[in-house]
């Protein structure tokens, strides 16, 4: 559980809290409250409404205009950790770096090794506003909205449209890269059909298990830009330690945290 000086919000499944050591000021982590559960439809369902009612409220207090989401499955990022942050728990963590206007960006902090970040200081303020945040009514009802409630589904046999990222077809099934691009109409990622992204987790754990040797974890970076027409873009990583391809390194170093322009 996390400290109370830290605790943001608590729902069924997950908890909203600070990092140990937040690296912008719209660095939070949705924590699950107990490693034993397994992760079902409800515990996807009170996922994204945990990130839906933190959204609701960062967009109301601090003009929030995108997100980007970070988890790794079977993975602990070490060494320099470029590209991503530090794990702080074994717990199932999803990490999230909300943009705030002239706010410093995720990609700014992670392109830089885990020994040369600093961690902010003045968060206070908004994390006492965010305790306390019931929303106006429109913001309070979207946040408080069910999960699917407005997703209209283009293709009945999957949820997502997979693509390796390779410049090299053969590559397709080993590359250990992937884009996810839902292949439902959702005009908010947290209004995401849970049982679309339980499907999504099978299919990063497959991902990595099907492969020859099997990768030892997987890690994901979701864009979710709501204030723009784009769709969320989610990039899985399939890793090995070791790897000198250092492609989630690369992936932030080349841009790949860049959010599309309105």
């Amino acid at each position: 559980m996390a400290p109370i000086r830290t605790h943001l919000h608590s729902s069924t499944f997950w908890s909203v809290s600070r990092p140990k050591f937040p690296l912008v000021a719209g660095h939070f982590v949705i924590r699950l409250n107990d490693p034993s559960i397994a992760f079902g439809r409800e515990s996807a369902a009170d996922l994204l409404r945990c990130y839906g009612h933190l959204r609701g409220a960062l967009t109301e207090l601090a003009g929030a205009t995108a997100a980007h989401l970070y988890i790794a499955l079977h993975w602990q990022p070490v060494g320099d950790a470029i590209g991503e942050p530090l794990a702080e728990t074994s717990t199932p963590t999803l990490h999230a770096f909300f943009a705030f206007p002239d706010s410093t960006t995720a990609a700014a902090v992670l392109r830089l090794p885990a020994h040369e970040r600093v961690a902010v200081q003045d968060t206070l303020e908004l994390d006492e506003a965010l305790r306390s945040w019931r929303g106006s009514a429109g913001a309070a009802e979207a946040a408080g909205a069910q999960p699917g409630e407005d997703s209209i589904q283009e293709s009945a046999d999957r949820a997502f449209q997979i693509e390796a990222v390779s410049p090299d077809s053969s590559e397709s099934f080993r590359g250990g890269h992937w884009t996810a691009v839902p292949c439902s109409v959702n005009s908010l990622f947290d209004r995401m059909d849970p049982d679309s992204l339980v499907e999504l987790a099978g299919t990063m754990e497959g991902l990595a298990t099907s492969a020859v040797p099997p990768f030892q974890g997987i890690t994901s970076w979701v864009t979710d830009a709501w204030a723009t027409s784009a769709p969320a873009t989610i990039h899985i990583f399939a890793r090995h330690h070791g790897d000198e391809r250092q492609q989630v390194a690369s992936f932030v170093a080349d841009g790949g945290l860049d959010f599309p322009l309105a």
